[in-house]
């Protein structure tokens, strides 16, 4: 059998389905060149949309009975399993034309035949929003659908689509199933996953409905596992720290462990960011999304453990300060997660401000009181060994 028996599935009308308006430059002029005398003129771009079935990358002729070979084993069976997935790599995101309408697409090469192969923007998955994040990245796909572009044509020439989507629902379908059923096994394996994004959103001050209010710091560390993305709170890939943050105690390419704590399924239109895609006119994803929840706290050391062997040790060590208040006091980090209030004898030549806590001056304590159940306590500063932050000199000469 060879390719041109596999079924037509994707013709002009489901290629429509993938269509998202994008404003385009329909004149598609060329920018005036730059004519100043002395400056370099340089080219901006014809801003024109190519068009998708005859501009995107076909599978080379011998590669094509390789590829429908694949593709008509998935056919066979009743249901996608993980090894029926390829891996491929992004390489381009790119605009296309079908008919009066744009499409978005990500490009990507199948990483065992170097075959091209395109995601539409509502098959990326939970990467339809930031497609360009998986641009030098592999990810497992399913291969979905061939395009023929010359139809009627003496050598038939295919365009490829993939769909991430699908190799979400793949890995996260049996998860779901075995956790309904058997929560516990899912919850305490041992799972390994190599970090791919961190994503740090600093805690900002809204203004909502004449209230100021302060939305609290964010952060997400983004993961392949099973070549699909999975992403982890900050708080749940470690004990978060006011002086070091997230993006210096984790790295992309890191091999980390980790458990699934909960596996939820959604819908991919179900939350309210989604709902405002599509009403801004994105091609939001359809269908079911497993929501998988994962934590790397039980394979870190519990900061609550060292604080107790330095408690009991009365073990004097390096901790920062982290609040300066007239009223309160000191507020010093001892350990990720640990702020107690530090004690300063009046005595002291340092007069510690508003100042350190913002450049986490360095303290010696030791620890005098720890609630264990608050993660509250006391330590006595006894020494600055960097002394106290400073104002520019300049400005106070």
């Amino acid at each position: 059998m060879s390719i041109d028996d596999l079924p037509d599935e994707l013709g002009k009308e489901k290629l429509e389905d993938n269509i998202q308006d994008i404003p385009s430059d329909e004149d598609g002029k060329k920018s005036e060149e730059n004519k100043v005398k002395g400056k370099i003129a340089y080219e901006s771009g014809d801003n024109i949309i190519p068009d998708f079935l005859s501009k995107a990358e076909k599978i080379p002729s011998y590669m094509q009975e390789e590829v429908a070979e694949h593709r008509r084993r998935m056919n066979s069976q009743s249901s996608l399993s993980e090894k029926d997935l390829v891996e491929a790599e992004g390489e381009s995101v790119n605009t296309f034309k079908i008919g009066t309408k744009n499409l978005t697409m990500l490009k990507m090469r199948i990483y065992e035949n170097n075959a091209p192969i395109y995601i539409p923007m509502n098959h990326a998955g939970t990467y339809y929003r930031h497609l360009d994040d998986l641009v030098g990245q592999r990810k497992k796909v399913a291969i979905d659908q061939f395009v023929q572009t010359n139809e009627g044509g003496a050598d038939s020439e295919y365009i490829l689509l993939g769909s991430i989507q699908q190799a979400e629902f793949t890995v996260g379908n049996p998860l779901y199933n075995q956790y309904i059923k058997e929560p516990k096994e899912v919850t305490s394996k041992v799972r390994e996953g190599v970090i791919t994004r961190i994503v740090e959103i600093p805690e900002k001050v809204i203004d909502s409905n004449g209230e100021r209010k302060a939305v609290p710091p964010r952060d997400i560390v983004f993961f392949d596992y099973h070549g699909i993305s999975l992403s982890m709170r900050g708080n749940d890939f470690c004990y978060l720290s006011r002086v070091e943050p997230l993006s210096k105690r984790a790295f992309i390419g890191q091999k980390i462990k980790f458990s699934i704590t909960r596996v939820i399924k959604s819908d991919y239109r179900e939350s309210q960011r989604a709902r405002d895609d599509v009403e801004a006119g994105l091609s939001v994803p359809r269908g079911i999304r497993y929501i998988i929840n994962t934590t790397r706290l039980p394979f870190i050391p519990d900061p609550a453990d060292e604080i107790r062997n330095k408690l009991n040790s009365r073990t004097v060590f390096k901790a920062y300060i982290i609040g300066v208040d007239p009223v309160k006091g000191i507020l010093v980090e001892v350990a990720p997660g640990w702020s107690i209030k530090g004690d300063l004898s009046g005595r002291s030549p340092f007069k510690p401000t508003s100042l350190d806590a913002a450049k986490h001056t360095p303290v010696t304590v030791v620890l005098t009181g720890i609630n264990f159940k608050t993660r509250s306590g006391r330590c006595t500063i006894i020494k600055f060994p960097q002394g106290v932050a400073r104002t520019d000199i300049s400005k106070m000469m």
